[in-house]
């Protein structure tokens, strides 16, 4: 309802009221009204007021509820949809937000009944057909959530939400063709539907790589829906992947001046500058990282000050640990400036890294984190003034190219655990040790455009002069058999020890790898390591270029079209035979 009409249809509620203070209709409006405008107090006064006029009108009591839910009074809601069943028990959407309600108070059961009842009396509730599935998933597995939303295929009455689910199902256990198949077929029956656009232009961007096609789609569902603050977002970073760098700058800073409130688009504004290598202008944006979903809440369980950047002589400060175990790894690298300048520097950091945290850092208190991240630090340190998070502080110390230092490495590896590999890999082969690793993210992570296959490994497996130490982690069994025949490859035992693994990566001549945690801690130990990077690569390797500010022991591989990892291993084969040349 337009503003202006909304405000003459309230003044309209409020005569009408001041002349008939019973009429239970004229304070049902005026809560409906109040409810519009979500001045949820004046619409739960209201609303009770039109209960208590006329007890036995279900919508009344299913409104009250809408406006007690919006106040986090869940149990009263739940009571006003409930009232709102025994007056009318086919009202679809009282039984849909009881069921909602059950599943936010934890009662499951109750809410798998709410959601089974909505659906009894209508099939075609696509919003309760989508909750029930995502709570059997939950409760009892990907085949049973899947049924549920299969069965309004089969009876087709299926609608774009019910599809759109059944590809969140297929994205889950990685069949991201399935997923993709499911979306264009989602827009060919509601080619209206800004949602599904931007959906399938996100997966078509972040599993494909296939940004031209993303932009195609970002922009359809912005031309359905001007709103549609995901696919703003993500639009911009459809033109990054293409390069448009400043074409992507431009459109954040119009989004930015449009919709402040949405900090998506500042954040990308940040990754864009990151890319560039302008890192004077990405950090700030980069904080925002400490508010977005993925971030877990990590930062609220530090409350501590932050630091400000201000001169920390005299001072004692506590660093803690976030995101990967890579972004770790690879942010201690500012950890020795911060010891330096400090009294005390207490590092908080994943219990893996506490050996080589340890060595690294002699005059730092190393702390291994606990599972719940819950201390109360000042009781162990009672000196602490500080905090910051490991990755806030290249924010004051990385301003500039000029502020990487070049040193070779900042971790050391166990000098006897070392040795032993050196032993154990010269008495296997005269020949170089050269590292491979072929995998890394996860899907949330883009796994998926990250990692090759071991198929695309094989000309450089066919490279005379070098014995191949494998580094890959949960091999396969068809990677393990098809390894095991190679005299020219060695499979070490488990590696899950991140300490030893750190002495292996020490011991051999060379390491390549895909983009994942073995690249961080090669780098960290200063080991030569080649990257072999896709087309869309993550902001610390820049746009382009061989080298990477962090670590200088780095090579940057780069795929020139998305997908094609031939002339990457090509190339790191012709590499690796000049190099024994």
């Amino acid at each position: 309802m337009a503003a202006g009409l909304a405000d003459e249809v309230t003044r309209e509620a409020a005569a009408e009221l001041g002349r008939n203070p019973g009429n239970a209709e004229g304070h049902y409006l005026s809560g409906r009204l109040a409810a519009a405008r979500q001045d949820w107090p004046r619409a739960r006064a209201a609303l009770q007021r039109a209960v208590e006029l006329a007890p036995g009108r279900a919508d009344f009591h299913y409104d009250l509820g809408l406006a007690l839910r919006a106040l986090g009074e869940k149990r009263t809601a739940l009571a006003a949809m409930e009232r709102a069943l025994e007056l009318q028990h086919d009202h679809v959407p009282a039984a849909y937000h009881a069921g909602k309600l059950h599943a936010e108070l934890g009662e499951l059961e109750d809410a798998r009944d709410c959601y089974g009842l909505a659906l009894a009396f209508d099939p075609r509730s696509s919003a309760s057909r989508v909750e029930l599935a995502r709570l059997l998933e939950a409760s009892v597995g990907l085949e049973a959530a899947r049924s549920v939303l299969e069965e309004a295929v089969a009876r087709e009455i299926a609608d774009a939400a019910v599809i759109s689910e059944l590809a969140v199902l297929a994205k889950r256990e990685g069949d991201f063709a399935r997923a993709g198949k499911l979306y264009e077929s989602a827009m060919t029956r509601f080619p209206g539907n800004a949602a599904v656009a931007a959906n399938l232009g996100l997966l078509r961007l972040a599993q494909f790589g296939d940004a031209v096609e993303a932009e195609r789609l970002f922009r359809r569902a912005l031309e359905l829906d001007p709103g549609q603050i995901e696919a703003w977002a993500n639009l911009d970073l459809a033109l990054q992947e293409q390069g448009r760098f400043e074409e992507a700058l431009a459109h954040c800073e119009r989004a930015i001046r449009e919709r402040p409130d949405v900090v998506e688009f500042r954040w990308n504004r940040g990754l864009a500058h990151l890319l560039l290598g302008r890192f004077g202008a990405a950090w700030e944006d980069y904080e925002l990282r400490k508010g977005r979903p993925d971030a877990g809440g990590v930062h609220e369980k530090f409350t501590l000050p932050d630091w400000d950047g201000t001169p920390l002589a005299g001072r004692s400060i506590l660093v803690y640990g976030e995101q990967g175990l890579g972004d770790e790894i690879m942010f201690a690298s500012c950890l020795d400036e911060v010891i330096a300048r400090a009294e005390l520097t207490v590092v908080e950091c994943d219990a893996r890294l506490a050996n080589l945290y340890r060595r690294a850092f002699p005059r730092a208190r190393i702390e291994p984190r606990g599972p719940q991240r819950e201390r109360d630090w000042r009781a162990t340190y009672p000196s602490l003034e500080l905090q910051a998070a490991v990755g806030s502080l290249p924010l004051y110390l990385r301003r500039d190219a000029s502020d990487f230092p070049e040193r070779s490495a900042y971790f050391k590896p166990d000098s006897e655990k070392t040795a032993r590999w050196r032993l154990l890999l010269g008495a296997l082969t005269p020949r170089r040790a050269v590292g491979i690793s072929w995998r890394g993210g996860t899907p949330r992570t883009r796994g998926l455009l990250r990692s090759l296959r071991l198929d695309d490994l094989q000309p450089l497996l066919d490279a005379p002069g070098s014995t191949f130490v494998v580094l890959q982690r949960a091999l396969s069994p068809e990677e393990r058999s098809a390894l095991s025949g190679r005299a020219n490859v060695f499979i070490p035992e488990d590696l899950a020890n991140l300490d030893e693994f750190a002495a292996l990566l020490a011991a051999l001549d060379l390491v390549v790898s895909a983009d994942n945690s073995t690249v961080h801690l090669a780098g960290a130990l200063g080991r030569p390591v080649w990257v072999l990077l896709s087309a869309s690569p993550d902001w610390r390797y820049l746009w382009e270029g061989e080298r990477m500010p962090w670590y200088p022991s780095a090579r940057l591989l780069r795929q020139r079209d998305s997908r094609d990892w031939h002339s990457v291993v090509d190339e790191c084969r012709s590499r690796l035979e000049h190099a024994l040349a």
